[in-house]
């Protein structure tokens, strides 16, 4: 059996879903596959801004009727039939969300995702009734009961022996004579409350049905013709891979290529899962292959990790940072799940590179302005460089002395500058 997973640009609109029932009925054969759907287009930003307004105590219905016409509209393209159950689907999916909006939550991040999720929900819905109609038969799956989760809200830990034996126990069934629909990004806990896996996190979800059914092969449907040396967007002369090991993967995923989610490799290395990326836009094409090759790439793989924020610890009174102060932030930075992306530390300070998450900030900043003199640097860049050469800098143009951190590790550079004095 496979799996597929289309993201939200793949299944943005009507004829973005018409593309994707076609690459299903060419590559599917109709069974043995689990397809995995996210969010429509940017519904899941939109989903955020209603949370947000709801955190505020300002009015969201405004928000909702964008959402709820977003997806009648695809759906009225899609299904000629205006008594298509789909329509109920859909209007009881929106009246099923604004209940979750008006119940209290212990956080805002338990808010976050019991609502979130229901961009997922209704993406697959449609795409599930829409396969219906045009004679692929599908299994509608709530990904909520199988993927099990603890209740670490925004990024669920997987429970992956109950997971296994729950996908185990019914998807090989279902699989037979129909396609599996189910949705990326979302999972449950033991006590039928939703999480989600992380942003962007439907290339996960597509790992662990890999992992638990062992999958003969795992592919992602990009818009992109594969993975590529580096964003093509931002730097002229890329190539594309066509054969990448899971170690090399998975270092670029590490280091922010966002090609695919960062947890993705892992899971299907582990089982020698091949992961493919190929283009919906060019469904014949190559693309690339993930998997156990022993030649990784030589040429340099640059990646661009943006919306970052550099965080420096200095003592006070001039002394040196010791091995317990260093404890305490990191203890601190583990407790709210904050990314370490790159660190730098000397005798007075200690400079950290973080994603930037402005309330988990602040609350770090309340926390250690009583012991460290703190600053706070936003809109910053990471770049990193694997398989650096030395031309690569001025080839990228960057003025070495606008570069707030730098630090080369045998074949990798990285460095943290702000977004405006890069050339590119």
């Amino acid at each position: 059996m496979r799996v597929f997973k289309f993201g939200g640009a793949s299944v943005k609109s009507a004829d973005a879903v018409r593309n994707v029932q076609k690459i299903i009925g060419q590559y599917s054969e109709q069974k043995n596959l689990v397809v995995v759907v996210s969010a429509m287009g940017k519904t899941t930003n939109l989903i955020e801004k209603i949370v947000l307004d709801v955190i505020k105590g300002e009015p969201f219905e405004h928000h909702i009727d964008e959402l709820k016409n977003f997806h009648l509209t695809i759906a009225k393209e899609l299904f000629q039939n205006p008594q298509a159950n789909i329509f109920q689907q859909i209007e009881k999916l929106i009246i099923d969300l604004e209940g979750k909006l008006n119940l209290r939550y212990f956080s805002e991040e338990e808010l976050y995702d019991q609502t979130v999720c229901y961009g997922e929900l209704l993406s697959t819905h449609i795409v599930s009734a829409y396969l219906n109609q045009e004679k692929i038969p599908t299994q509608f799956l709530d990904a909520r009961i199988y993927i099990q989760t603890d209740d670490n809200w925004r990024e669920g830990n997987v429970d992956w022996t109950w997971t296994e034996r729950m996908m185990k126990a019914d998807v090989p069934k279902l699989i037979e004579e129909n396609v599996v629909v189910t949705q990326g990004f979302i999972g449950g806990t033991i006590n039928n409350k939703t999480t989600t896996l992380g942003r962007e996190g439907s290339d996960f979800t597509a790992a662990i049905f890999g992992y638990c059914l062992n999958a003969e092969n795992v592919c992602i449907w990009k818009d992109v013709p594969g993975i590529m040396s580096s964003d093509p967007r931002r730097v002229e002369d890329v190539t594309l891979f066509y054969k990448l090991p899971y170690k090399y993967a998975a270092e670029l995923t590490y280091y922010g290529a966002s090609v695919i989610h960062p947890k993705t490799i892992r899971p299907l290395a582990l089982k020698n899962i091949p992961l493919h990326v190929n283009s919906f836009l060019n469904p014949e094409a190559k693309g690339t292959v993930i998997g156990d090759f022993e030649t990784s790439p030589s040429l340099p793989s640059i990646i661009f990790k943006s919306n970052q924020t550099l965080i420096r610890f200095e003592e006070k009174d001039f002394l040196n940072v010791s091995k317990g102060d260093l404890g305490l932030v990191f203890s601190e930075f583990s407790k709210m799940n904050m990314k370490v992306n790159l660190i730098k530390n000397s005798a007075l300070s200690l400079s950290i590179c973080t994603n930037n998450e402005p309330k988990k900030i602040q609350k770090l900043e309340e926390l250690f302005q009583d012991k460290f003199n703190i600053e706070i640097i936003d809109q910053m860049e990471l770049v990193t460089v694997k398989n650096y050469k030395e031309d690569i800098i001025q080839q990228l143009g960057i003025d070495l002395s606008k570069v707030y951190m730098r630090q080369i590790s045998f074949d990798t550079l990285q460095i943290v500058l702000k977004k405006e004095d890069l050339e590119l």
